[in-house]
């Protein structure tokens, strides 16, 4: 009876620990504001996507803006220029993060979620607009909201579906934790169970990196309408592997750390049954 409440209690250790992976990775970089700002910082120095971005925000910020209407013709010569070497302005860094801020808050707050994923650009439009005045010798005012849809409503609804995942993943740890103790606290040999669930961590290291590069192949074709929709789409599915593929790895050297154990405990036991 112990042997096989050893053995259920272990293999109900390996499953949660398969659900517990994901469930932390998306409350620490995606639910999670600051993890979120460093999961999309790479995109910061994306040539691609800033180049899409840029030119985005070229063609509404001025109309967007309160430009006045006979400075609109040269603030729009001067916002195709500018976007060129945006990414250079010494604001741009913050105003990239802040923008990936205020994008977290408009997409995962109930109150002002939209209808599809959306980036909010009001802080780089912001950078813009100053060197713009800057380069007119006037002050063009606050920046406006400028919201660039990036995903559709299904994939907004996903992120219901992440913030789910996330809440749950405290109770998946624990419960992963407290299976495998009450898995080696049954255990007539807890060699042999370390064993198991060394195969078992590596078996879900596996699945989970599998499930990783399939997620990353589909993210990939899931860009809504438009240049910086579908760049975005295209970096978003690497980036989620490049975060994730560590969560794998710890999982991996877990499973090889049981395996360990086991021997050196199966070691120990022949030599103390050669002793007798």
């Amino acid at each position: 009876m112990r042997t096989v409440l050893s053995a259920l209690s272990i293999l109900l250790a390996v499953l949660l620990t398969g659900a517990a992976v994901p469930s932390l990775w998306i409350d620490r970089n995606v639910v999670d504001e600051g993890g979120f700002v460093h999961l999309l910082e790479p995109l910061r120095n994306d040539a691609e996507f800033q180049t899409a971005l840029g030119t985005s925000l070229a063609s509404t910020v001025v109309s967007a803006s309160n430009v006045p209407a006979a400075l609109q013709p040269a603030a729009t010569g001067l916002a195709k220029g500018i976007v060129t070497s945006l990414t250079t302005d010494p604001g741009y860094p913050a105003a990239w993060d802040e923008a990936v801020r205020e994008s977290h808050r408009l997409n995962f707050s109930a109150v002002t979620a939209t209808t599809g994923f959306t980036l909010e650009l009001r802080p780089l439009a912001g950078v813009m607009l100053a060197r713009m005045g800057s380069s007119l010798g006037v002050s063009l005012g606050e920046a406006p909201s400028i919201e660039v849809p990036v995903g559709t409503a299904q994939q907004r609804s996903w992120l219901t579906v992440m913030q789910d995942a996330g809440r749950l993943a405290v109770p998946l740890s624990l419960g992963a934790v407290f299976a495998f103790v009450l898995g080696l606290l049954f255990a007539r040999r807890r060699g042999v169970a370390l064993g198991w669930a060394g195969l078992g961590l590596l078996l879900v290291a596996a699945l989970l990196a599998a499930g990783t590069f399939l997620a990353s192949m589909f993210a990939g074709g899931q860009g809504g309408a438009g240049t910086v929709a579908s760049v975005f789409a295209r970096r978003l599915g690497p980036l989620f592997s490049d975060s994730f593929m560590p969560w794998t790895g710890a999982v991996a050297i877990a499973g090889v750390v049981c395996l360990v154990l086991s021997f050196v405990a199966g070691v120990r036991r022949r030599r103390a049954a050669a002793r007798r």
